[in-house]
């Protein structure tokens, strides 16, 4: 007797689950919270907005070029974009932060300059003698430099760290961003070199002089952005993001995490390689780091302004971030207050105001 009852199951109730009371209140209350943090995020939607209205009627009443504000802020944004576009799509694929993303687009571009000068370090580039055929097929070997680039980084690097930290993957490509810059500097010294653009002169649109340069930035970066978002929506795009979240049940389905890290890495390199040599045309000139030092900023700020991770949600933050640093410029400029980069500025308080009111960004969802 005493072995059985030793032996006795455990009463059926400790096997199973207690179910909810039925009262509803923890649903009250979740309902509550969601609809507070909605409200709350309404409202700083509508003083940003309306902090923009006034600050434009504020400029045009004290006769600033508003249209050319607009013109220089498509230009600065387009590029914003396709730096974080790429970010994002690392981010989303691999959850890695790629700190690497901006000289991905300057170390391509130098390889353009490179075969330009025909091997001549010290040489000039004259922009009047460089076709758009030429120019165009020296974009498409910087987009495939970039894209091999991000593949060698993924493979050598951020793979072999796939077990450590978020940190570690984020530190190690702030190194890799470092030692291509240290590279630049070896070869090309900090000279500024001169750089081409595709098309020049301008195109009046709706009133408003747009450089024809910066018409093929937008163009390019609508294309890219189109493309991408497509790829989400194929068999290919639903398997990178599966990989992305459950690798190894990826692997059980016949999907090779690392094949799709890797094409996740590629193509934004090859975005980088794009921003690199359009950016690098903005100017009509490259240095050293360039990417780093002039966009990076922006496009991180732009990515968490989006939403990390979103692609469509990275190309709205870029191109609003980029009226928002063209504003600050031409504000400043206009009322003659002298603020060494404004544009930056403007880009560090964007990101203070987002990570404190919006964490998700514009378009970013809870996991």
């Amino acid at each position: 007797m005493s072995a059985s009852t030793t032996d006795r199951p455990a009463p059926l109730e400790a096997e199973v689950d207690v179910p909810p009371t039925g009262d509803g209140s923890g649903d009250r209350a979740g309902l509550s919270d969601r609809l507070s943090r909605s409200v709350a995020e309404h409202r700083v939607g509508l003083i940003w907005s309306g902090a923009v209205v006034v600050l434009a009627a504020a400029m045009i009443a004290a006769g600033m070029d508003v249209g050319a504000m607009l013109v220089n802020g498509l230009g600065a944004g387009a590029i914003y974009a396709m730096v974080a576009l790429g970010i994002a799509l690392v981010y989303r694929a691999t959850r890695v932060l790629n700190f690497a993303q901006g000289e991905l687009g300057t170390m391509p571009a130098f390889v353009v300059v490179l075969i330009l000068l025909g091997g001549d370090l010290d040489g000039f580039v004259d922009p009047a003698q460089v076709s758009f055929g030429q120019m165009l097929a020296l974009t498409g070997l910087a987009v495939v430099i970039g894209a091999s680039m991000a593949v060698a980084v993924n493979l050598f690097i951020i793979q072999r760290l796939a077990d450590s930290s978020p940190v570690t993957s984020l530190v190690a490509t702030a190194g890799v961003a470092l030692l291509l810059i240290g590279v630049q500097v070896v070869a090309f010294d900090l000279q500024s070199r001169t750089f081409p653009q595709f098309f020049s002169g301008s195109i009046r649109i709706l009133g408003l002089r747009f450089p024809s340069h910066t018409l093929v930035i937008a163009c390019v970066l609508a294309v890219a952005s189109v493309l991408l978002v497509g790829l989400f929506r194929t068999r290919l795009g639903v398997a990178l993001l599966a990989s992305a979240q459950d690798p190894f049940a990826a692997e059980l389905h016949g999907v090779s995490a690392k094949a799709m890290s890797s094409l996740a890495w590629g193509i934004a390199g090859g975005l980088a390689a794009l921003g690199g040599v359009l950016g690098a045309g903005v100017f009509e000139g490259i240095t050293p780091g360039l990417m780093t030092t002039t966009f990076l900023v922006h496009a991180f700020t732009a990515a968490v302004l989006g939403g990390i991770g979103s692609p469509a949600g990275a190309v709205a933050g870029g191109l609003l971030l980029g009226q928002v640093s063209a504003m600050a410029n031409t504000t400043t400029v206009g009322l003659g207050i002298s603020v060494p980069n404004a544009p930056t500025l403007a880009a560090f308080v964007v990101l203070l105001l987002v990570l404190g009111f919006r964490p998700l960004g514009l378009l970013g969802k809870e996991a």
